[in-house]
């Protein structure tokens, strides 16, 4: 029942300001990397374990993860194999360097030597700073147009009021999670 109130406090503190841009902007590049990068195994528990760690806003990862991983769907995946074919395969310049990296521990866990992984970070990783800048333009712009329309209205002053009890049963869920242990 409060995870509703929850989602919607989260959402009017984006628009509010009260979630940096930069955060915004890290989370959805986050997504990217899920959306254009195969999940088997290892490497999901890699990403999930990038998602809880760094601090980001993950509101935003969810949010845009299905896109990403819609466009990976039509079509993008022939890109990320073409690439990751490319880097793993033709360019004979690399092979040393995938022979060291590939034999390191973890990465040969992680399933990078498969053409549509190795596609997909490469592909990410060319689109993280666009992503980047387009995303943090684009939180600034709707936190500076919604702001204010939002706030203003009854349903903006109404989740202000919830709040703090919001906060409040967040503190007994931890403390009862503690107590539980």
């Amino acid at each position: 029942m409060f995870s509703g109130f929850a989602i919607t406090a989260r959402v009017i503190s984006f628009l509010e300001g009260g979630i940096s841009r930069r955060s915004i902007a890290w989370g959805v590049c986050l997504a990217m990397f899920l959306g254009f990068v195969p999940l088997a195994g290892p490497m999901t528990i890699l990403l999930t374990i990038v998602f809880f760690i760094f601090k980001f806003n993950r509101i935003s990862t969810i949010i845009t993860l299905p896109l990403f991983k819609v466009l990976y769907l039509s079509g993008i995946y022939r890109v990320t194999e073409a690439l990751g074919s490319y880097l793993l395969i033709k360019a004979g310049v690399l092979t040393n360097f995938w022979e060291w990296f590939l034999g390191l521990p973890v990465i040969a866990l992680l399933d990078i030597n498969n053409t549509l992984v190795a596609g997909g970070f490469a592909f990410s990783f060319l689109l993280c700073a666009p992503v980047y800048w387009l995303s943090k333009r684009a939180a600034g712009y709707l936190q500076a147009r919604y702001a204010k329309k939002i706030a203003g209205s009854r349903f903006g002053k109404w989740v202000n009021r919830c709040k703090l009890p919001l906060q409040v049963i967040g503190r007994a869920q931890q403390v009862k999670n503690i107590a539980d242990k």
